[in-house]
């Protein structure tokens, strides 16, 4: 066999590897009836969200990076949540919702402060108590007071420049 057929041989080799590769991790991702594919809700007002956030109680345990809200100065700081700021990705539309509407998820499990004694998250429920156009418009203020932290970039390579 000449040097050409051997490369050609390692050229389809590695191409049948790739194209394998890629089917099994396309496969693996695939949406299940559970997914979150395709799931958008209508557009939000800021505006209205951070008036709804107020009016909801929110402010009673959280606190929204650069906003700044009356009467939430009386709150124990070892018990806020912050939300907002910067962060190592992206705090997404489906974070945001599933944060709101099913606390549980997205417990802080490691942290009794933020838990009764049935272990389910302190937050209420809002399932029944917000509408689908309140839940757009707080969502939308929120996301926008996130910030992505760009990772440090470490030139001698002694750190980690990802969080």
């Amino acid at each position: 066999m000449n040097h050409l057929q051997i490369t050609h041989k390692l050229t389809t080799a590695l191409i049948s590897g790739i194209a394998l590769f890629s089917g099994l991790l396309i496969i693996s991702c695939a949406p299940t009836e559970n997914s979150p594919t395709g799931f958008i809700l209508p557009p939000g007002d800021a505006m209205t969200g951070q008036t709804t956030f107020a009016a909801l109680g929110c402010i009673n345990c959280h606190q929204v990076d650069g906003v700044s809200f009356t009467g939430s100065d009386d709150i124990p700081s070892e018990l806020i949540v912050k939300l907002g700021g910067k962060l190592p990705k992206v705090k997404t539309y489906g974070q945001l919702v599933t944060a709101i509407i099913h606390p549980n998820a997205a417990i802080f499990k490691n942290d009794e402060r933020y838990m009764n004694t049935q272990g389910d998250s302190l937050m209420p429920d809002y399932a029944d108590l917000m509408t689908v156009q309140q839940m757009t418009d707080l969502v939308t203020f929120l996301q926008e007071h996130y910030d992505i932290a760009a990772p440090v970039y470490d030139p001698q390579g002694l750190g980690y420049p990802y969080y």
